[in-house]
């Protein structure tokens, strides 16, 4: 899933991410890297889903959306009437840095060559 935001929690010795979607309104849980849980829908606001063992431990995933576009929703794990607020991390994995975009330099030097290109083609 590209893009949206990623929420990560350790809870009793799983690694449970909830992935929101980016462009399209998804949301999928994972526990151990598995995908456990999976919705498409544009109000998304619970899911629930198991953690392995024996027997399976169920828990909730809570989605509380914020207003603005820019806003980053709440996302809580509500696991044996307790509820953990899962942090937001990073889409980047931990070693790897963060590729930064083409300068500011060279996206105007683009720009100047396309508009030279086509004032030159209308002659």
């Amino acid at each position: 899933m590209a893009g949206g935001r990623r929420f990560h929690l350790d809870q009793d010795g799983h690694s449970v991410t909830v992935q929101l979607g980016g462009a399209r309104p998804e949301v999928e849980v994972l526990v151990d890297g598995k995908v456990v849980a999976y919705r498409r829908g544009p109000a998304t606001t619970a899911l629930d889903a198991e953690l392995p063992g024996d027997p399976p431990r169920p828990f909730r995933i809570l989605i509380a959306p914020v207003e603005g576009p820019e806003a980053t929703p709440l996302c809580m794990m509500e696991s044996a009437g307790t509820r953990h607020l899962m942090p937001l991390v990073p889409l980047l994995s931990p070693g790897r840095p963060p590729q930064p975009g083409p300068s500011p330099t060279l996206l105007v030097r683009r720009r100047l060559r396309r508009l030279l290109h086509r004032r030159a083609g209308r002659r």
